[in-house]
């Protein structure tokens, strides 16, 4: 089966989270995906920092048009960007990296897309107030 043709989730959902929280979500994704529920796909980031290294506007304008319309190679991909090969192969590599980007195609053509049909990026901030009271309750 064609990677794009496989049972993904709709939705990537990308947060900051400690590791802890992380966990806890993927161990509960992990049963409720045994009870035959599909979630949502989750990256999760220590920091805002980490997320904005990796989502910056470039990256984010190459992910929206592999959504639009999955590319044929990533230099198709380059040229309708009006971007350098080497500078979308670069931003291409990264996002596959965290799982945002797969490719279909074999290493002499590999072809870039974006599996999701939609992709959540999460931040919630708590002030250290809800933390001491989590932790006294």
């Amino acid at each position: 089966m064609a990677p794009e043709e496989l049972n993904w989730p709709e939705t990537l959902r990308i947060t900051i989270a400690t590791h802890e929280e992380a966990t806890e979500r993927a161990l509960k994704a992990a049963d409720a995906a045994e009870g035959g529920e599909q979630t949502p796909a989750e990256i999760s980031f220590a920091s805002a920092n980490k997320l904005r290294k990796l989502l910056t506007d470039r990256r984010f304008e190459v992910i929206r048009s592999l959504m639009d319309d999955p590319a044929n190679s990533i230099s198709a991909l380059a040229k309708r960007l009006d971007r350098s090969y080497s500078v979308v192969h670069e931003d291409v590599e990264v996002l596959a990296e965290y799982g945002i980007i797969k490719f279909r195609g074999d290493a002499s053509g590999r072809a870039p897309f974006v599996p999701y049909e939609s992709i959540d990026v999460s931040v919630t901030i708590h002030g250290s107030k809800s933390e001491d009271t989590e932790a006294a309750a």
